[in-house]
């Protein structure tokens, strides 16, 4: 495998993640106008939070877009052309 390809794999896998329904706000864009506190910054990030409230990001990102079944709904699912990667 290149060493382009294994640099790639993470890009792919963060990007599939904002399809995952359990993070609402990983692909999602906002910004706070109160010196940038709770700003969403795009795909990959998803919030969370402590049991004190404060605000947590997580980087989301799948082990594997390559799938065998062929779900209708699924946007990974195995007749659909997009890129494929797997740790």
């Amino acid at each position: 495998m290149s060493f382009e390809r294994t640099q790639e794999k993470p890009n792919i896998l963060t990007d599939a993640a904002k399809y995952d329904v359990s993070c609402s706000s990983s692909a999602s864009h906002r910004s706070n106008t109160n010196k940038g506190l709770g700003d969403s910054t795009g795909m990959g990030i998803c919030h969370s939070y402590t049991e004190h409230g404060r605000c947590v990001l997580l980087l989301k990102r799948l082990f594997t877009n390559s799938y065998i079944i062929d779900c209708d709904y699924c946007v990974t699912r195995k007749s659909n052309d997009i890129k494929r990667a797997a740790f």
